[in-house]
């Protein structure tokens, strides 16, 4: 192909070629470039040679398939555009500084064309295994009609029986029979979740399957479904699709893959489901309560979830939990029954396009050019500015918990409460904490003493009872059952260096004796919530974490955290029952709900019947400040624990199942590096089977090191974090995730878990890996060790993300959940 002189899309990609390349630059272009750069190779060289020894790719949009698709597929990997126009798309190696602006249009178009390439080239590379499955319930009629369809499509197909009665059985027998299909007939009619645990799981058990699609029995299918979905589908990018578009469920943007028009959504109907394997394997099975789920309140009779929302966006390792979107290609699969009057649960359907089976829409490149880019899913939005935030909440007197704020070490919760505090103060409340430290009202100096004791029971399990008993009789008596104000008598107890400042303050709050293991105890034994009565009049009662008690005559409020007791219980030791009802009952007996997420906040909406108007998210506010040290300072102060600057991986976080510390552990021996990895947590529960890996996985001669360090002061964890080459944090399932936000203010890249909320509150500030995936999480850690340049962009997104979550948005957030409340928003 030549280019004419005059050609103004040549010319200038050729001039700013001449801007950013060197004389004998590598450069992968068309020809008619090598005239002005020497260092350039002909497309046709891409049959024996990869990118790596390339400075820059030239493609022509017209010859893209010139180029070898694993050439290709490389540099989409390897390199970043930095150039685009009607006609080519310029890649560099490294990105120029400062870094070219490119036009989103332009480079959408070859993009669009360089998945197209890669889908066929691995579909020719390996071609993925397809099978079917039906789910039906007594309409034999609509079997009939779906079955012969699915077969043309040239997978094998499974039929499961819902528990039909006798006579539509034999009559879906007759039709399964005719056809060769296996028919699997279920028992007993225990809903749909159900049906489809058993069909997936009946082809899962097949290592060869790729891809499985469901349907329910009432379809009509495009004969083209598997070969548009494979021009579309990916098993990490786009693991979850369906054929059929509805209405209910919003489009939140319009693409184009693989040539076809697709629609992104976050939740889809489950007339068709079709998913890699492993995204079925991760979201199944599908909660029952024959399966231990709780029984969602007001549901259909004998469901734990709904199906099509646990697999499209309810579930952990969902979609939409992964921060991704589900592609939806309208026109492929259409339901004939719209009424759902003979369907399992009687669903409606919305025949919003259900009168044309038309087939997947192709774009040309001019309709794919005008789409918009497609948004990320959501991240904090900022609040409202407030210029009296100051005295936002000035005479409002609150009472918090002292559940975590009493406790001798720090946890996540009472880093939230310690927080909590003082921004409330300063936004002009009266904060008091209600202990529940031993005490004695009758001696001043006995009480000083008992509160600062260690608060450890000493005698038999016979005793504890027995004391446990007493307390609960104690808080039948009404008014009586009342804390009271201590004041603290200075210095008689010495108390520098065993308590906290914070708890030394806090001592002159309100006291009432054990009282949190009472109610604990009691709501145990018989569900029963534990009155107490306060001296003075409070405004608001604000539980950090669900506890069935309340103050007599003051609204409350409660902070949920997150559901991992729920979403992940073989992680936590909680009792599951116990925390299933407080959650419960603090939907029902507070005025407003605060949580730390979207996420969780969705994980509320999927287990309970809540109001989602009574739910505030607030988000948490990084409190760690920037070290005003150099490179010199900390690289010495590193020295203490036998490290060097910016030379190991670090992790921060409690050592327990939920973290994910065993395969950070087994990612880390697998990498071809000497920098050591630090983990800085402390020990609990479980910790020694996700420590154990270690004895095994290194040997007295591995270059490689893992460093524990259980307690750290707090501006020790500072220079830990900004002397550190990234942070590692595959988290299986988070609240909020503060140790990733911490490490951003503080300038250090992140790579973590792509799933629960981390891609929500770290946004485009960090690499994200499947927590699951040993292999990914090593990727994602090789990938930034052998890029400098990527880890300063990270740098800098992280700082730029971590300002979403200032102090001063945080208020603003807490004023708005406060007013609501208090009935004044």
């Amino acid at each position: 192909m030549s280019f004419p002189i005059d050609d103004e899309f040549w010319i200038e990609t050729r001039d700013f070629l001449k801007d950013h390349a060197g004389a004998t630059d590598a450069i992968l272009a068309p020809n008619e470039f090598m005239e002005f750069f020497p260092g350039t190779y002909h497309y046709n060289v891409t049959y024996t040679l990869s990118p790596d020894g390339f400075d820059f790719v030239v493609f022509h949009k017209g010859m893209v398939h010139e180029v070898e698709p694993p050439f290709a597929i490389a540099t989409l990997q390897q390199f970043q555009p930095i150039f685009a126009n009607s006609v080519f798309v310029v890649y560099a190696r490294q990105i120029p500084d400062p870094a070219p602006a490119v036009e989103t249009a332009h480079l959408r178009a070859l993009l669009d064309q360089l998945s197209s390439i890669e889908t066929l080239y691995r579909a020719q590379q390996q071609a993925p295994r397809y099978a079917c499955v039906i789910t039906t319930y007594n309409r034999p009629q609509g079997l009939v009609r779906s079955l012969p369809q699915i077969l043309s499509l040239g997978a094998p197909v499974v039929v499961v029986d819902d528990a039909s009665s006798e006579e539509n059985y034999r009559e879906n027998q007759r039709v399964t029979a005719e056809h060769g299909v296996p028919l699997l007939r279920l028992p007993e009619n225990r809903g749909l979740p159900n049906a489809i645990n058993a069909g997936i799981g009946y082809w899962l058990a097949d290592p060869d399957i790729d891809w499985i699609s469901y349907f329910q029995d009432d379809v009509d299918v495009h004969p083209d479904l598997f070969n548009v979905l494979a021009a579309i589908q990916d098993p990490q990018d786009r693991p979850l699709l369906t054929g059929r578009d509805a209405v209910e469920h919003r489009t939140y943007e319009v693409a184009s893959i693989g040539g076809y028009k697709v629609h992104l959504k976050r939740s889809m109907p489950g007339v068709h489901l079709h998913a890699h394997r492993d995204y079925w394997r991760a979201v199944l099975p599908i909660p029952t309560p024959y399966l231990g789920a709780p029984k969602p309140i007001g549901r259909k009779h004998g469901q734990g979830a709904d199906e099509d929302w646990w697999i499209t966006a309810w579930s952990p390792q969902s979609i939409t939990k992964q921060g991704k979107y589900a592609i939806c290609v309208p026109g492929l699969v259409r339901t004939f029954d719209q009424t759902g009057t003979a369907s399992t649960w009687r669903n409606v359907v919305e025949a919003d396009n259900d009168q044309v089976l038309a087939g997947a829409e192709r774009m040309d490149e001019a309709a794919i050019a005008q789409l918009p880019s497609p948004t990320p899913l959501s991240s904090p939005p900022m609040p409202t500015p407030d210029a009296n935030l100051a005295s936002a909440l000035s005479g409002v007197k609150i009472l918090m918990d002292g559940y975590n704020l009493e406790l001798p070490r720090g946890t996540g919760i009472k880093t939230y409460s310690t927080t909590l505090v003082k921004a409330l103060q300063d936004m002009g409340a009266q904060v008091d904490v209600l202990l529940s430290r031993d005490s004695s009202k009758q001696d001043k100096l006995l009480d000083e003493v008992l509160f600062f004791d260690q608060q450890i029971r000493r005698g038999n399990i016979i005793t504890e009872l027995v004391g446990l008993l007493k307390g609960m009789l104690k808080s039948y008596s009404g008014p009586f059952y009342r804390a009271w104000r201590r004041t603290s008598l200075g210095d008689l107890v010495f108390k520098e260096g065993e308590f906290g400042a914070d708890l030394i303050r806090y001592a002159q709050s309100f006291n009432l004796s054990r009282c949190y293991e009472i109610a604990n105890f009691s709501f145990s034994l018989s569900n029963r919530i534990t009155d107490i009565y306060m001296p003075e009049k409070m405004d608001i009662w604000h539980v950090t974490y669900p506890l069935p008690i309340r103050i007599k005559g003051t609204k409350k409020i409660t902070t949920v955290h997150d559901l991992i007791p729920l979403r992940l219980p073989y992680t936590t030791l909680d009792n599951k029952k116990d925390f299933y009802n407080k959650i419960r009952n603090a939907i029902e007996d507070s005025e407003v709900i605060i949580t730390v997420s979207e996420n969780t906040k969705k994980d509320l909406l999927t287990y309970f019947d809540a109001d989602p108007d009574r739910i505030a998210v607030t988000y948490q506010p990084v409190t760690l400040r920037p070290l005003q040290a150099d490179e010199g300072e900390i690289a010495r102060y590193l020295r203490r624990y036998g490290l060097d600057y910016q030379n190991y991986l670090l992790f921060v976080g409690a050592i327990e199942p939920k973290k994910n510390v065993g395969r950070l552990i087994e990612a880390y021996a697998s990498l071809d590096t000497d920098m050591p990895l630090v983990i800085v947590g402390k020990k609990a529960w479980s910790w020694e089977r996700e420590l154990g890996r270690i004895d095994y996985l290194f040997d007295g001669t591995s270059k490689q090191e893992v460093k524990l360090l259980e307690y750290v002061p707090m501006e020790s964890l500072k220079y830990l974090y900004q002397g550190a080459y990234c942070l590692v944090f595959p988290s299986l399932y988070e609240g909020f995730g503060l140790p990733p936000l911490e490490a951003m203010t503080l300038g250090c890249p992140v790579i973590t878990s792509n799933l629960s909320c981390l891609p929500e509150i770290c946004g485009a500030g960090a690499l994200y890996a499947s927590p699951y995936d040993v292999n990914d999480i090593r990727n994602k850690i090789e990938k930034l060790l052998s890029d400098r340049t990527l880890r300063a962009q990270l740098v800098d997104k992280g700082r730029e993300n971590a300002q979403r979550f200032s102090r001063e948005n945080y208020q603003r957030r807490l004023q708005s959940a406060y007013l609501k409340a208090l009935n004044r928003g």
